[in-house]
């Protein structure tokens, strides 16, 4: 039976759909519903209108969109030899031998006695990155030994993240700030706050940026598991290992913000409140590839399915959905382990997070771009509103995409702040 919903297509999603698109084209008349049913033709007018084809997608719905996409997609892999106004990088699609960079991160405050920071190793490519924010950021990448439950890893598993300075730290501490967690979104890294994060220290907020296991750039050998079960242990045993225990405030984007509420309806007593961007939680599961496992993942690494959810994920495209970006965005690819990681994930089924909204009590701070093409806000807030328990303090962000914390990131950064002000008066 064909799923009634299509997975999401965001940086997270777009990836997601093709991947879809693959299992689905056989049953390319099956009807799909709602938002997702959009999403997939507007993907396919924008692949339309970039190679110049006249005819228009089947009207049945999604599984015409994805017929469409999956005819396209050989011609969409070997349209980009040469990647668009960069020539020092036109050879990143050829096989490459995964050089690691290894960089000293910056050792930044330690939240119990007991935590051990080690160094990260990052893939020789961060190198051929322009964004100054995203550089600075990757070199203070520090890693953590996290003790997962035998049945998600054979032993310690390292946890990459990126964390307060000591001095920020140690002045959050004194003021009681709970700690804050942010959580990227599907198939991303921490760097994906690169923007947000030099904001937030400006206003004077510590954060930590903690890479999703099976995703950035944490070290996973002995991780047997990357399921939805898996990555809600190592985010509890970063929250219990690393950060001592202490409630938090949790955050994430897109598909990061659903895993913030499901951490959140598992673990109640650990999160005071949440901060949702742009947050993925009505859209349930994961496209299990089966056999077409590796060139799914083939698909989901490609450049040119990089590209185009670039160009889905901004308001302002010219000025964002850049090269750069997509290059910033295809880092973790590199580092070791992240197809087996990947795959795992999406054979596991993914979450299923709408019926766990309704179970969360927690104070939320609800941030959503005005031009959000990914996910219409029109449909997703007022369920969120509707849905969650406690009080939802929302936010649109004109001007803005499907990622507020790259596009909006001082109005993001001031929303938060304030948010965490409003926590602590009311303590």
């Amino acid at each position: 039976q064909a799923k009634q919903s299509c997975p999401p297509l965001a940086v997270a999603t777009v990836a997601e759909g093709v991947a879809w698109a693959l299992r689905a084209g056989c049953r390319a008349m099956k009807v799909c519903h709602g938002s997702s049913r959009r999403q997939l033709r507007t993907l396919c007018h924008f692949v339309k209108g970039r190679f110049g084809i006249s005819s228009a997608p089947s009207s049945s719905g999604g599984g015409g969109a994805a017929l469409l996409l999956l005819l396209l997609l050989p011609l969409l892999l070997c349209t980009f030899p040469r990647l668009p106004g960069d020539l020092a990088f036109a050879g990143a699609l050829q096989p490459r031998a995964k050089q690691l960079l290894t960089t000293q991160a910056a050792i930044g405050a330690v939240d119990t006695a007991t935590t051990v920071l080690a160094e990260v190793e990052l893939p020789a490519a961060l190198a051929e990155i322009e964004e100054a924010a995203a550089r600075s950021a990757a070199l203070r990448y520090r890693s953590v030994k996290l003790e997962l439950p035998a049945e998600f890893a054979t032993g310690p598993v390292s946890a990459a993240f990126i964390g307060p300075s000591e001095e920020l730290g140690r002045r959050a501490e004194v003021a009681g700030q709970s700690p804050l967690v942010l959580l990227h979104g599907f198939d991303s890294s921490s760097l994906e706050f690169r923007r947000l994060l030099p904001e937030l220290e400006s206003a004077g907020v510590a954060v930590h940026l903690l890479d999703i296991l099976g995703w950035g750039f944490g070290e996973t050998s002995a991780v047997r598991d990357f399921s939805p079960a898996a990555k809600r242990a190592h985010l509890h045993a970063f929250w219990k290992q690393h950060l001592g225990g202490r409630p938090m405030v949790l955050g994430g984007a897109s598909l990061g913000g659903g895993i913030a509420i499901d951490f959140a309806a598992a673990y109640p007593e650990a999160v005071e409140r949440l901060v949702l961007i742009d947050a993925q939680a009505f859209i349930d599961g994961a496209p299990q590839l089966g056999p077409l496992g590796g060139l799914g993942i083939k698909v989901l690494s490609s450049w040119p399915l990089r590209w185009m959810a670039n160009q889905m994920a901004y308001f302002d495209k010219e000025r964002f959905a850049t090269d750069d970006a997509v290059r910033i965005g295809k880092l973790h690819l590199e580092a070791k382990g992240w197809e087996e990681a990947s795959l795992n994930y999406l054979n596991s089924g993914g979450y299923t997070l709408s019926p766990l909204v309704s179970r969360i009590s927690a104070p939320t701070l609800l941030l959503w771009g005005e031009q959000d093409g990914i996910l219409d806000g029109n449909e997703q807030v007022p369920r969120f509103q509707s849905e969650l328990r406690g009080l939802v303090d929302l936010h649109w962000i004109p001007e803005c995409g499907h990622c507020p914390h790259l596009e909006q990131p001082a109005r993001a950064a001031e929303l938060i702040a304030a948010f965490l002000v409003q926590d602590s008066a009311s303590r």
